[in-house]
């Protein structure tokens, strides 16, 4: 098992049972360069937009610095599903103590729905996670598609927010930071 795999179940007490081959399975799925931040088997729904469609799977979920992941196997059918974090548009969590948890991260065309702990603070901290991910993912896109120059007319759009007042000097150094890549 990869060890960015091994330590993300251990950080969110993550139990196979049963699922061993299906984290074998994501493995095989996920490029060398990618790490994995969050993993767990769960079942998933799967909601397309242009059709209304809506299906239910049991599988393994995983959210790496790139992508999320979702892959099913059962018997002859076969199903995975991958999202780009540039993708992401939105991503919410609900639950109570009855059904547990739920989080779901909503594309343009697609929304997985994954079941997770009923605890509201693990709840929290796998969607903190996803956020992240997509956040550090389109701030690195916004680099790197808009170039230097993009970037330094961003830094001095900041900087006058800084001066107006509207953002504090912690804010401006992160933004400004994230923009250089560093």
């Amino acid at each position: 098992m990869r060890d960015d795999i091994s330590a993300s179940m251990q950080k969110f007490n993550i139990k196979t049972l049963g699922n061993k081959k299906g984290v074998e399975r994501i493995e095989g799925i996920l490029w060398e360069e990618e790490e994995v931040l969050y993993i767990a088997p769960t079942n998933a729904m799967i909601h397309s937009v242009n059709t209304k469609k809506k299906e239910k799977f049991p599988g393994i979920f995983a959210v790496t610095d790139r992508r999320i992941v979702f892959s099913y196997k059962a018997g002859f059918s076969e199903m995975t599903e991958t999202f780009e974090l540039s993708e992401v548009e939105t991503v919410n969590s609900s639950g109570n103590g009855l059904t547990g948890g739920r989080i779901a991260i909503h594309t343009r065309t697609k929304t997985i729905e994954i079941l997770v702990t009923y605890k509201k603070e693990v709840m929290k901290e796998i969607q903190d996670v996803i956020n992240k991910a997509v956040n550090a993912c389109k701030s690195g896109n916004t680099v790197s598609s808009g170039g230097k120059e993009d970037s330094l007319s961003q830094i001095e759009k900041l900087h006058d927010f800084l001066q107006q007042g509207i953002i504090t000097e912690e804010e401006f150094e992160i933004k400004k930071k994230q923009l250089l890549g560093l």
